[in-house]
């Protein structure tokens, strides 16, 4: 009889893991693929330049990299690179994904990776913003850690909406939908490569990008915030609730912003997390399932020159409450969870 043992692991959020190789963890927009009891994190590697805190300047916190020059985030040169961990204690380094030469040159956004059981291949989507891109790049590879061989540099949505921030889920059928910010929802085809032109699109209270979707108890979630473009202090965290993947969505309110402080767009504390939501991922443990919502805290890289690729992270249990709804966010310094 196989007898699973449960791991007791402490995150700091004021501390960046170390790799096996004793080296702090690269950052950037991130997503997790849980497979094969490992979790593996894709991060968009933007590069060592420092970031560019815009909170004092006169469009505020959230102007950053549209009214202030970053060196970092529209530049051709970023890659995405994946850690393996069993436990979200030991991390290991497994090299670039998406390397350059795996792809059109452009400014890399964003990389989502999904397991196709049909296929048998992992499936990556990524913005790729070279001149006059109109669409999504696609790469696949065999193993979760790549490389990633691009299929497709301009994969066209159905709908009309911005091509931006998105997130990829797969639901408990294989079915795959793309979320993406403007809001739509577009069903995958059966390889996950391509669209099927059936969508549904919805608003949020206020222009938003950076949705994350998941699953839980019968109940899709879809979590969009406010707009942050690599900027100090983070998002809020809007939650959307449905029955139904393709909807429609009912708005629960927001529960990332920080009820203790009115709103002051040159704030970097507007909102609990400090954070970007980047991914939710489920972690199980002996009393069933966490989800664990991460997101990036920019302008936070505690090495010499403040290098941009190694920003914070930021972990948090969701905490589900009657409605299906999700309580009011906290900050913590340290969580502890256990993980089988």
């Amino acid at each position: 009889m196989n007898m699973c043992v449960a791991r007791r692991v402490t995150m700091n959020n004021r501390q960046l893991p170390l790799d096996t190789r004793g080296l702090p963890l690269v950052t950037g927009e991130a997503d997790v693929l849980v497979h094969d009891q490992s979790f593996y994190f894709y991060f968009n590697n933007w590069g060592g330049c420092s970031g560019v805190d815009c909170c004092n300047s006169t469009g505020g916190c959230a102007s950053c990299c549209f009214k202030l020059s970053d060196p970092c985030v529209y530049t051709n040169n970023h890659s995405v690179v994946v850690y393996r961990t069993t436990d979200l204690e030991k991390w290991e380094y497994l090299g670039e994904a998406l390397p350059l030469t795996a792809r059109r040159p452009g400014i890399e956004f964003r990389p989502h990776v999904v397991f196709n059981k049909v296929t048998n291949l992992f499936v990556m989507w990524y913005e790729d913003r070279w001149d006059s891109q109109s669409g999504y790049g696609v790469a696949t590879s065999t193993t979760p850690e790549g490389p990633f061989t691009t299929i497709s540099d301009t994969v066209h949505m159905t709908t009309k909406d911005k091509i931006g921030d998105f997130d990829i889920f797969v639901d408990h059928d294989g079915t795959a939908y793309h979320i993406r910010t403007g809001f739509a929802i577009e069903k995958l085809n059966a390889t996950y490569t391509g669209v099927t032109g059936v969508t549904y699109t919805f608003k949020t209270p206020k222009p938003a990008e950076g949705p994350v979707m998941f699953k839980r108890n019968d109940l899709y979630y879809i979590l969009p915030g406010t707009g942050c473009c690599a900027c100090r202090g983070g998002s809020s965290i809007y939650v959307f609730v449905s029955s139904n993947p393709m909807g429609p969505y009912s708005y629960q309110g927001d529960v990332g912003s920080n009820p203790d402080q009115p709103f002051d767009k040159h704030s970097p504390y507007n909102y609990v997390t400090k954070a970007q939501a980047s991914a939710v991922f489920p972690v199980g443990h002996s009393g069933g399932v966490t989800w664990l919502w991460m997101g990036n805290q920019w302008i936070t890289s505690q090495f010499p020159g403040a290098p941009r690729n190694h920003d914070l992270l930021y972990f948090t249990p969701l905490t589900f409450i009657a409605n299906g709804s999700i309580s009011q966010l906290q900050w913590y310094d340290n969580i502890t969870i256990d993980i089988i």
